[in-house]
């Protein structure tokens, strides 16, 4: 029934083979629960959709506009420069929400085309129409069919490694860390041959292998215990502060 409606109902159908990128590998009860499952959301031009250190609650897809990516405000090189433009038919996310991890990434809507930004002309630029799942609802399509989420996380790893990349050619922390290694290969000299080389290309090639799941600390989600510990660091201090304010409110009488 739900598949005759997917693939008889033209707006679902059209949405389906515009994302078949996503869809590919997915089950065909994966897919039609999804689809039914979703949801409109409008942004205006310029606009925030997932900040900075924040739990992402939905993934969208990009049905009409465009998105900028950029890295933190913090890390970045040149500030207000975008790592990456999601155009229609592209989706985002995915891994934060698969594998539970907040966003250190931030995701806006473009506000002005990269021409008109560098020529201060102020065209409007249409409102960006997303078509959302919520996380729930992904989580639990998830649980139902294990073989389509084995599928789309690994693809979700992958997305994410281009994301990091990307990420790294804007980043403050990349860059110190590209110079310290340049000093350290100049003061070991030059002393590997050509059996060297080829190991370093081999253990660069397992280290892209791990690198898939080597998430950054800014990434992961808050740890119930530590916020726990945090609570209890607070409430002590706050308990000081009271008794001092009582033992002053005691002499003072």
């Amino acid at each position: 029934m739900q598949t005759d409606l997917i693939q008889n109902t033209r707006v679902f159908k059209e949405f389906e083979k515009s994302f078949n990128h996503f869809f590919e590998e997915c089950e065909r009860g994966f897919t039609n629960e999804l689809i039914i499952s979703m949801y409109c959301r409008i942004y205006t031009p310029g606009k925030t959709v997932i900040s900075y250190r924040s739990n992402v609650k939905e993934m969208y897809f990009i049905r009409q506009g465009l998105v900028e990516v950029f890295n933190n405000e913090n890390d970045e090189i040149d500030k207000e420069k975008p790592i990456l433009y999601l155009p229609k038919y592209s989706y985002f996310g995915d891994y934060q929400i698969l594998y539970n991890l907040k966003s250190n990434l931030v995701f806006k809507t473009l506000a002005h085309t990269p021409d008109n930004k560098s020529q201060n002309q102020t065209e409007q630029l249409p409102d960006i129409i997303f078509m959302c799942i919520s996380k729930d609802v992904l989580c639990e399509l998830c649980d139902l069919f294990p073989q389509t989420a084995e599928n789309i996380k690994r693809r979700s790893l992958e997305r994410r490694h281009r994301f990091m990349l990307q990420k790294n050619t804007n980043s403050k922390i990349m860059q110190e860390k590209k110079i310290k290694q340049n000093k350290d290969s100049k003061n070991l000299g030059s002393n590997s041959g050509s059996d060297d080389q080829s190991n370093n290309r081999n253990e660069d090639g397992a280290d892209n292998e791990d690198q898939l799941e080597d998430f950054y600390s800014d990434e992961e989600p808050e740890n119930f215990e530590s916020q726990k510990e945090d609570m209890k660091m607070y409430l002590n201090k706050l308990n000081k502060r009271i008794d001092l304010l009582v033992d002053a409110l005691k002499q003072a009488d």
